[in-house]
């Protein structure tokens, strides 16, 4: 199995259809070689690929794997027996179910005609390189996060193969069942993290938060919610600012622990099952949050799975962009991933504020 990290082509020197010697002779208007620059460009995608991998809240939704499947357990009734002088103990064993998870590729190009190159500022390159960065980072995100909140299966492959959601009721898959807590809760397949409630306060919050912790994941939890809600959050009842270099606010020892002191989280909600830290994102539209534990980036306990092609590696990459009887030079940056969801489906509780209904799928923008 490839090592999963951060993967660029530094250590291979150019593409090999790229002409070295040739493409020094391209000489910037300020004197910078345009070879120069692709090296440049090629440790820059080194460094945004190691900043996907651990970007704060987006890594800790992921763990990066390069196989198509995941398997897990799933919930049986077998029980303990009585141990009797004669008597012979019935064999039983677990069972489990899995899914598999997409992949796809994705290319992003830059193209300057050679007469162009020949008279560019640097500085002009540099906004086309930082224009690809900003597209790389926020298709990331995008893909992370509809994954997450999307509560339908997608197919994967010509015949059977599924990308499932979290639990759904078994809609998406008879077979999943949720394993039993360690405190002896048994679940049915039934079992159900889309959830429609109103109003959106603490008790709401709350009912998201028992559907996680049921499951034996522990406070401090994380909500993903809307920008547009900020308001409304910081009025539900349990509200904890964050805290900030020279601000103190008043709170316990305890407080403090949980909340962890300097955060970039928007704020904290205590509730009757611990704390949860909260954090904003405007790709989300107003009156949904999901609630999730984060094990720390890579952690395979991750709600979600990043797939990934071993031959090309993590992240995005430059390719050969030179095509015969184009008129241009060509920067390609191409990646192959997909998302699907993690081994544990309980990991993940969503909710959509609404008076009537049931719960449907955002577009994250």
């Amino acid at each position: 199995m490839a090592l999963l990290g951060p993967s660029d082509l530094q250590s291979l020197g150019l593409p090999a259809l790229w002409d070295l010697a040739e493409m020094k002779k391209v000489e910037l208007a300020d004197g910078t070689t345009f070879d120069a620059m692709i090296r440049d460009v090629q440790a820059a995608l080194s460094m945004l690929n190691g900043e996907l991998l651990t970007a704060p809240h987006y890594g800790d939704l992921v763990a990066v794997q390069d196989n198509v499947e995941v398997e897990y357990p799933v919930g049986v009734a077998n029980g303990v027996d009585e141990a009797t002088e004669y008597g012979t103990p019935t064999p039983k064993r677990g069972a489990t179910t899995g899914h598999n998870i997409p992949i796809r590729p994705y290319d992003r190009a830059l193209g300057w005609t050679m007469m162009y190159l020949r008279n560019a500022r640097r500085n002009k390159l540099s906004a086309d390189v930082r224009s690809m960065f900003t597209d790389a980072r926020s298709h990331y995100q995008q893909k992370v996060l509809t994954r997450f909140f999307k509560m339908e299966a997608e197919i994967v492959g010509a015949t059977a193969g599924a990308s499932v959601p979290f639990a759904d009721g078994a809609v998406a898959d008879a077979n999943y069942v949720p394993l039993d807590s360690t405190e002896g809760e048994a679940f049915l397949s039934s079992h159900d993290h889309y959830l429609r409630l109103t109003p959106y306060d603490a008790a709401a919050v709350a009912t998201a938060v028992e559907h996680l912790q049921e499951h034996g994941h522990q406070s401090p939890f994380d909500m993903v919610a809307s920008r547009a809600d900020a308001t409304t959050i910081r009025a539900i009842t349990g509200w904890k600012s964050p805290e900030w270099a020279g601000i103190v606010y008043h709170a316990s020892a305890s407080e403090r622990a949980a909340l962890g002191g300097i955060t970039d989280y928007f704020g904290y909600l205590e509730t009757a099952y611990g704390i949860v830290r909260v954090w904003l994102t405007p790709r989300l539209p107003t009156n949904y949050f999901a609630i999730f534990k984060a094990y720390g980036p890579q952690d395979r306990r991750a709600p979600l799975r990043l797939r990934i092609n071993r031959r090309v590696g993590f992240g995005w990459q430059l390719v050969p962009g030179n095509w015969i009887a184009a008129p241009q030079t060509m920067a390609v940056g191409y990646s192959e991933f997909g998302v699907g969801i993690g081994e544990d489906r309980t990991n993940g509780v969503f909710t959509l504020i609404a008076a009537a209904g049931d719960y449907i799928t955002p577009t994250i923008s």
